[in-house]
């Protein structure tokens, strides 16, 4: 049995799983943000855990999906995402430390959903595979051979900061986004990013603006009752959407040449979503015959494919 902890910016999810994905427990508790919280919050959080299914399961291992750039044999964590207090932490030696000397295995979430998919998916029938995760930024990850492919800072498939639409009088008033505070600033300080162009988050900063809303209060669920309702403004944005997502896929087959790209995320559960982004891909294909094998359809999972990549991460990094 394993504890799987899927790490996120409001809940982290924690299950007890088996090799084959069995889950037996399954819930969530708030996760530690903000300047009064520290990496030991974050451990005291997982050791409870570990400490309340200890005698109750015979757990072999601690599996964990989380935000930053993860060097995957070494159990550090570089960035930390939203997380910042993660930033350089040896998160897995200081997990294993409060957990008995567990081993425990460490993955980016978007690699984690990439690697369920490969497992258990919609690619766990081919080689090689990409998955897009369409949230409030964005991530991804680039499957060979049924392994994540991780590069050589482990940000291989992270495609937030790929750029597309800028102009060179752009280039010198470029802001870090690091040093950036607030959704809403970070977005607009990089229009030209895929994150701002493709992500939920992206087109809920444009609507927002259109509705002269505040960025929280506008929801992919809000926007598409809206267009339902025949806002013809709104509409259009999600179609200008469809095609950023589209351009973007076009670009990730051209580079990785994967078998499949699939797309995944809380707003893929919306069917005009894919359909959307299906559309405009057929309509690219027709810029060369070399195009005409890219396939894109939806993930399978959502809510738990972190939790499934990350065992999955486990096995590989353990047992094989």
């Amino acid at each position: 049995m394993y504890l799987v902890f899927d790490i996120g910016g409001t809940f982290i999810k924690y299950a007890i799983m088996d090799d084959d994905g069995n889950i037996f427990e399954n819930e969530k508790y708030p996760t530690p943000v903000g300047a009064e919280h520290g990496v030991n919050d974050l451990l005291n959080g997982i050791e409870n855990k570990y400490r309340s299914f200890k005698t109750q399961y015979n757990i072999e291992g601690i599996a964990v999906s989380l935000p930053g750039q993860i060097d995957i044999e070494n159990g550090i964590v570089y960035g930390g995402g939203i997380l910042k207090y993660l930033d350089k932490v040896h998160l897995g030696e200081l997990i294993s430390e409060r957990c008995d000397e567990l081993r425990v295995s460490l993955e980016n979430d978007g690699k984690c959903a990439a690697l369920c998919e490969a497992w258990l998916g919609n690619a766990s029938d081919v080689e090689n595979a990409y998955v897009l995760v369409i949230g409030t930024g964005i991530g991804g990850g680039m499957i060979i051979d049924h392994h994540v492919h991780h590069g050589n800072s482990f940000m291989a498939g992270e495609v937030s900061y790929a750029i597309d639409n800028m102009n060179r009088s752009q280039v010198d008033s470029i802001q870090t986004a690091e040093t950036i505070k607030g959704l809403r600033a970070t977005l607009d300080s990089m229009p030209y990013s895929m994150s701002a162009r493709c992500s939920t988050g992206g087109i809920c900063n444009k609507v927002s603006k259109l509705k002269d809303m505040d960025i929280q209060d506008v929801s992919g669920e809000l926007i598409y009752k809206w267009a339902s309702e025949g806002d013809a403004q709104i509409a259009d944005v999600l179609e200008d959407w469809y095609f950023e997502i589209a351009k973007a896929c076009v670009n990730i087959y051209c580079i990785f040449n994967p078998d499949i790209i699939l797309i995944g995320g809380g707003i893929s559960a919306q069917p005009l979503f894919i359909e959307g982004i299906k559309k405009y891909v057929d309509k690219l294909k027709n810029l060369t015959y070399v195009l005409n094998n890219l396939k894109v359809d939806v993930c399978k999972y959502r809510n738990r494919s972190n939790l499934f990549g990350a065992v999955m991460n486990f096995k590989q990094l353990y047992k094989e």
